[in-house]
């Protein structure tokens, strides 16, 4: 006894494929051409009143830029405080878009299989007939 593949079961898996690439591409996308927060430590400003205030966070320009065009950070924050997270942006970013990838032309160009169910064994099929 064979079963017949079912085309709503083949588009289900084109479609979540497709999802799962364009998940995979924006996560991708986010992570290295989207600006970042860096969290910053020492960092201090002086407000209106001449009060230091500390700095706990900045925002890095995107890790493409940063890497590629040499981006810096603009105010009061100096150095390469950005270079190192987005070296590390551009590699979660690569190594996001090639998982991301693989397994979404994998779910995308999988058929499903179909099998018959197995037959239950003969002490289960007798219980149900009990009742």
């Amino acid at each position: 006894m064979t079963s017949r593949l079912d085309p709503s079961d083949l588009r289900f898996t084109r479609i979540v494929g497709i999802v799962t690439l364009i998940l995979g591409i924006a996560l991708a996308y986010t992570l290295v051409f989207a600006p970042f927060q860096q969290r910053v430590q020492f960092q201090w400003e002086l407000n209106m009143e001449g009060v230091r205030v500390p700095i706990t966070h900045v925002t890095c320009p995107s890790a493409w830029s940063i890497v590629v065009d040499d981006a810096r950070l603009e105010g009061v924050v100096s150095g390469d405080l950005c270079l190192l997270a987005a070296r590390g942006q551009i590699v979660q970013g690569a190594l996001a878009a090639a998982s991301g990838m693989a397994l979404g032309i994998w779910v995308f160009t999988r058929k499903p299989r179909t099998r018959p169910l197995p037959q239950l064994p003969t002490s289960v099929r007798a219980l149900l007939w009990k009742r």
